[in-house]
C-alpha cells in the first residue's frame, strides 16, 4: 500500500506507490499501439474497475471516470501518520482516478468535437465537486499525460486526478505567491498577467472568460497557458464557460499539431485547495478574491537533464515570443 513521505532536505513530499511497479511501461513510440485491446474503448469496459462516474447518450458512454488501476493513492487506505526520528510519514489515502476522455480511441483536443471536449470538462468538473467532499482530502491534481515522451502508458485519450490529504509544496508555494501579490497590490496576479499579455507578442486568443499566451519565461519550448479571468475553479464554470473554454483547448492543440506534428505533452489543470487546514488556513479564506485556475499546456520536445534536477531550472531553446508567433498563424481570423 502506498505512503507519503516527507523529504527535510527539499522540503517536499515523495508517495512511495508500489502499485504504480506494475503498470506497462511501454519504451518505444510503437509499443503504446500494440496489439492488446484496449481497455478504454467502448466494449472493453469489464478490462477496467468498477465505473465511478459516466456522460451518457442513452446506452452509450461519452466520459467514463474508473479507479486506476496502478493506484498512487487510495481510498481505502487508513488516514494515519507517524514518526521516525527525523523522518515522517503518512498513509496513501486519497483518490487516483482515470477519466477516459471519449470512446474514440485516436481522438486528440484538436480533432474532438467541441462538444466533446466540452464533456469531458464537465466530467472533470463533477469530479472535483464530489471528491471536495470528503473532509479528508485538501488538493486535487488533474493531469493528462499524451506521449510516450511525456510519461503515456495507454494512447487512448485520458485523464488522471489524484486527490490527497496534503497540499503538495509546490502548489502551497504557488498560492502562498498569488496572495502575497494580492496583498500588496489588491489585484490577482493573473488578472495583471492577462492585462500584461493582451499587449505584447505572447498573447494568443482572448475571449470573454479565458485568456490564451505564451507565458513570458517559458520552461517548455511552445509552452502555452489558457486562463481564466474570474473562475477560482473549473468547478464553478457556468455552461457557457465550459464551451469558451472548449473552443480555447481545441484551437490551442490545433495550432501546436499545426506547428510541431505529432508531439508529447502533458496538460496541467491548475485548481485551488478543495479546503482549509494547517497549510493554507492564512490565506484559505482571501482565495476567491486572487485565485484563478488554469490550463498549462507543457510541450514535450527536449529532454530534461542534469542541470534542470540539481538546479529546478529549465533551459528553453525557444523563446516564446517566437513560439507564440508561430502558433497565431494557425488561429482563424477573426475566431
Amino acid at each position: 500500500m502506498s505512503e507519503i513521505r516527507y523529504d527535510p532536505l527539499f522540503d517536499t513530499y515523495t508517495i512511495i506507490a508500489p502499485e504504480r511497479l506494475h503498470r506497462p511501461m511501454p519504451h518505444r513510440p510503437a509499443e503504446l499501439a500494440s496489439d492488446t485491446p484496449c481497455p478504454f474503448c467502448p466494449g472493453n469496459e469489464h478490462l477496467t474497475p468498477h465505473e465511478i462516474f459516466a456522460l451518457r447518450d442513452g446506452k452509450r458512454w461519452r466520459t467514463r471516470v474508473v479507479p486506476n488501476l496502478y493506484k498512487a493513492l487510495q481510498i481505502e487506505a487508513p488516514r494515519e501518520s507517524r514518526r521516525e526520528g527525523l523522518y515522517e510519514r503518512w498513509s496513501g489515502y486519497g483518490a487516483h482516478e482515470i477519466v477516459i476522455d471519449t470512446p474514440q480511441h485516436d481522438a486528440t483536443l484538436s480533432t474532438m468535437q467541441i462538444e466533446q471536449i466540452v464533456a469531458w470538462l464537465a466530467t472533470l468538473q463533477e469530479r472535483i465537486r464530489d471528491l471536495s467532499k470528503d473532509p479528508n482530502l485538501a488538493s486535487i491534481a488533474i493531469f493528462k499525460n499524451s506521449g510516450l515522451l511525456a510519461g503515456a502508458t495507454q494512447p487512448h485519450p485520458h485523464t488522471q486526478i489524484i486527490a490527497s490529504m496534503l497540499l503538495p509544496k509546490h502548489l502551497l508555494r504557488l498560492g502562498e505567491h498569488l496572495w502575497h501579490y494580492y496583498e500588496e497590490h489588491g489585484r490577482a496576479l493573473m488578472d495583471d498577467i492577462i492585462a500584461s499579455e493582451k499587449q505584447n507578442d505572447r498573447f494568443l486568443y482572448e475571449t470573454h472568460s479565458f485568456c490564451a499566451f505564451a507565458p513570458f519565461a517559458s520552461a517548455f519550448a511552445f509552452e502555452s497557458i489558457v486562463a481564466a479571468k474570474e473562475c477560482r475553479t473549473l468547478a464553478a464554470c457556468s455552461q457557457a464557460q465550459l464551451q469558451e473554454l472548449a473552443s480555447h483547448l481545441q484551437k490551442l492543440m490545433y495550432a501546436l499539431t499545426q506547428e510541431l506534428g505529432e508531439f508529447s505533452y502533458n496538460l496541467l489543470l491548475y485548481e485551488p485547495p478543495l479546503r482549509k487546514n494547517f497549510q493554507n488556513e492564512h490565506y484559505y479564506e482571501d482565495l476567491p478574491r486572487f485565485y484563478r485556475f488554469f490550463v498549462r499546456i507543457t510541450p514535450r520536445i527536449y529532454t530534461l537533464a542534469g542541470f534542470e534536477l540539481l538546479s529546478h531550472e529549465i533551459i528553453n531553446p525557444v523563446a516564446p515570443e517566437l513560439a507564440a508567433s508561430l502558433l497565431r498563424r494557425h488561429y482563424a481570423p477573426g475566431s
